[in-house]
């Protein structure tokens, strides 16, 4: 396999850690020195010095597309309560969310990439740590209508995501993208201290909300903002593979 093939993925993968930026050039040399000349088909390598080292470039990419924070939506869900012998129907609002911690991000396993038919597949692991999920809420039930704050303590997730970069046609495409390992969920309440008998089923609806709603938009951001930076790199893919084979000239 020639060498700019390994650099482009290098490549790649800092430019879209640094989306924003049009400058390619001057991330060339470092990485050409350390690419390794791969012969054959259906070869792997690791990559994880280069994502230890340039994983702090992944920040100021967040916090461009609006992941760090990152705006929640507002929901609304009803339930029940039986404070004594009477069911009561309720409804918990949340809003003004925002989720903060994805800067707290490392490397999660190896990082591999895999030569094969022409094409190099990137796999990607990423861990964050210590994410917060910060509500207003508003409770109506019996004609009451206490407010407060609502914070969900989430310890970790991962992502994982397979970049596909088609040599063929100078194309990089993301093949698969989820969240996965999501770790312990903590909730707490804020401000006015709520009736005994709401606490429980004020947390569970927050909990019920988080699995189905709000871990699903946090992984469609996130995918969203990797996709347009990958559709950055490809109006600029041809710039970068001209400037590795001008290098090497």
């Amino acid at each position: 396999m020639n060498n700019k093939y390994t650099a482009v993925i290098l490549v790649a993968l800092a430019a879209l850690a640094n989306a924003n930026s049009s400058s390619f050039s001057k991330v060339l040399p470092s990485f050409l020195a350390d690419s390794k000349n791969w012969d054959g088909l259906g070869l792997q390598a690791e990559v994880n010095e280069y994502v230890d080292n340039t994983i702090s470039m992944i920040v100021p990419f967040m916090k461009t597309h609006g992941l760090e924070p990152m705006e929640l939506p507002d929901v609304i869900e009803g339930f029940e309560v039986r404070p004594v012998l009477i069911t009561y129907s309720a409804w918990l609002k949340i809003h003004d969310g925002y989720m903060t911690g994805l800067v707290n991000v490392a490397r999660s396993g190896d990082q591999r990439v895999n030569y094969f038919a022409n094409m190099l597949r990137v796999r990607v692991q990423l861990r964050f740590t210590d994410l917060e999920f910060i509500y207003r809420y508003l409770v109506k039930v019996m004609n009451l209508g206490p407010t407060g704050g609502i914070v969900g303590s989430l310890n970790r997730f991962n992502i994982v995501f397979d970049l596909l970069i088609d040599f063929n046609n100078d194309e990089l495409h993301l093949q698969e993208f989820s969240i996965s390992d999501i770790g312990r969920l903590r909730v707490r309440l804020t401000g006015n201290i709520l009736t005994d008998w709401l606490v429980n089923p004020v947390i569970r609806v927050f909990t019920s909300i988080f699995d189905n709603t709000i871990i699903r938009v946090v992984q469609n951001n996130i995918r969203s903002a990797i996709q347009d930076g990958l559709d950055f790199i490809n109006t600029n893919v041809k710039i970068v593979i001209d400037q590795i084979e001008n290098y090497g000239n």
